[in-house]
């Protein structure tokens, strides 16, 4: 589902009815997106509780219990039916992950940045990763005092970056969401600004996973 669609396609598509009128399970074509199979409109805002109360109401109608007697394509069906179910809804309650998702849906592919640091952070990044690489030698004294000094200053720094990155991601998330209501194309700014904060996401986790480490394991 990380193919790109075209985006009216994405925040118009409708409900995907899982059972036919006598019970039967419905195969789920590949097209139809997590938020149609749960019924809810394609927001990047949700009502959670509604959303589990639903997976689990869905989740009992496919209990491998009721199928046990079934045809061989029902049984086929019915576990088709729970893989794409479960993968719907651990992507959907997760807002980071449903914004990718949701992002991907409507504009292809986010960019895989784990081996390349976003360009304004890169002197920044440098900076701390060579002091946590110091640390880790074993610096002792003062010296190791001031390396700790500088890591801290700059896991600061990222964890501020990444609240404030958090607060546009939720700012542009709702700009999204009123497109969506009003039925217009979401603007290509709050878009491009979405990609953008979604795309650095795994690197900034991944350096402060880094400089916290170096700071518990230095001795």
């Amino acid at each position: 589902m990380g193919e790109r669609m075209n985006q009216a396609a994405v925040l118009e598509s409708g409900d995907f009815a899982l059972f036919g009128e006598k019970g039967e399970i419905r195969r789920i074509p590949a097209e139809v997106s997590h938020f149609a199979l749960f019924g809810l409109p394609p927001k990047l805002s949700l009502d959670e509780r509604g959303l589990e109360a639903r997976y689990y109401e869905l989740s009992r109608r496919l209990h491998p219990d009721f199928f046990m007697n079934a045809p061989a394509g029902e049984r086929i069906r019915s576990l088709e039916a729970s893989a794409r179910l479960n993968q719907a809804y651990h992507t959907l309650r997760s807002f980071t992950q449903r914004a990718v998702y949701l992002v991907e849906l409507v504009s292809g592919k986010l960019a895989e940045n784990d081996a390349r640091p976003p360009a304004e952070l890169l002197e920044q990044i440098l900076e701390a990763q060579e002091a946590a690489a110091e640390l880790r030698c074993g610096c002792g004294g003062e010296e190791a005092g001031e390396l700790r000094g500088r890591i801290q200053a700059a896991r600061e720094c990222f964890e501020a970056l990444r609240e404030g990155q958090r607060r546009a991601r939720q700012g542009r998330g709702a700009q999204w969401d009123r497109a969506v209501d009003e039925g217009r194309p979401v603007p290509a700014e709050a878009l491009r600004r979405m990609r953008a904060i979604l795309s650095q996401r795994n690197y900034l986790e991944n350096i402060l996973r880094s400089l916290r480490e170096a700071l518990e394991a230095a001795p």
